[in-house]
């Protein structure tokens, strides 16, 4: 079974602890960079919120909801909460249509501007504008899964992009210490042999910590009943992606054996993306 592209290249930013932001190229250019102590926070806060068409869906509808959405949060000062939409790819969910990501600053920005949201009636009046269109975040909010995301490399910034997301669970015996030693070994050596044949291809990598208690939520296909972490590659397009695989074919079968002493994840599940609100 084919396991993680760029799975530990975040992991040394996790060694004390367990959103979007400008893209500047990469934020760490190798997996040795991240063997070192130097940052140890999040580096922003995500929520994925199942969503699922309406009786009265349709993409024009969809749209025009959007846009008065967009005013409205804008109006409302979540000038730095950024949002896209993802869709699955190649599958389907009897869960959901698709999810709404929100990408906040840090867990304190989202609770305040979720308080500001939900008492400023923003919702209501989407749905009395547009009844039956589209439902978020399920009855009572039960289907939003926040999560610390721990971001390493930054992606160019474009409207459409595809993501892979993988569940993973550190195997028995193992750890942060091993991940580690993962990073300053085989992950490095593949990376910088990928960078240095890949110079233009831009990807982005994160790894999200839940927030939330997975044995007690709703999960949808191919998600296990617990992960200890989400594990998250984007890419400009298909093509990037398949680029990354064929290097992991062509020269990574040691290095992925190597992760895979270390952790075991979930075959990935691809979705194409598309942004909807860029942080300011």
């Amino acid at each position: 079974m084919r396991r993680i592209i760029f799975l530990f290249l975040v992991f040394g930013l996790l060694a004390c602890s367990p959103a979007e932001r400008p893209a500047d190229k990469s934020v760490a250019s190798s997996g040795s960079d991240m063997s070192q102590d130097s940052a140890v926070e999040p580096t922003g806060y995500v929520e994925y919120l199942w969503c699922t068409d309406g009786e009265n869906y349709s993409v024009e509808s969809v749209k025009a909801r959007e846009e008065i959405w967009l005013e409205e949060v804008s109006q409302l000062g979540l000038s730095r909460m950024g949002s896209a939409e993802i869709t699955p790819l190649g599958w389907s969910s009897e869960n959901f249509d698709r999810v709404s990501v929100l990408f906040w600053e840090n867990k304190a920005e989202r609770d305040s501007g979720w308080e500001a949201y939900l008492s400023s009636g923003i919702e209501e009046r989407l749905n009395q504008a547009y009844p039956g269109v589209e439902s978020c975040g399920g009855d009572g909010w039960a289907n939003v899964y926040p999560m610390n995301s721990y971001r390493l490399r930054e992606r160019e910034a474009s409207d459409s992009f595809v993501v892979g997301y993988q569940f993973c669970n550190f195997n028995e015996g193992q750890g942060r210490d091993n991940l580690r030693e993962f990073l300053a070994g085989p992950w490095s050596e593949f990376l910088d042999r990928y960078d240095s044949e890949n110079p233009e291809i831009s990807f982005g990598t994160a790894v999200n910590v839940p927030d939330f208690d997975d044995e007690g939520v709703e999960r949808h296909e191919g998600v296990p009943d617990t992960f200890d972490y989400l594990w998250v590659n984007i890419w400009s397009n298909a093509a990037e992606r398949d680029s990354g695989w064929s290097a992991v074919e062509e020269y990574g079968n040691t290095m992925m054996e190597a992760a895979n002493i270390v952790s075991t994840c979930s075959e990935e599940q691809v979705w194409t993306g598309r942004s909807v609100k860029s942080r300011s």
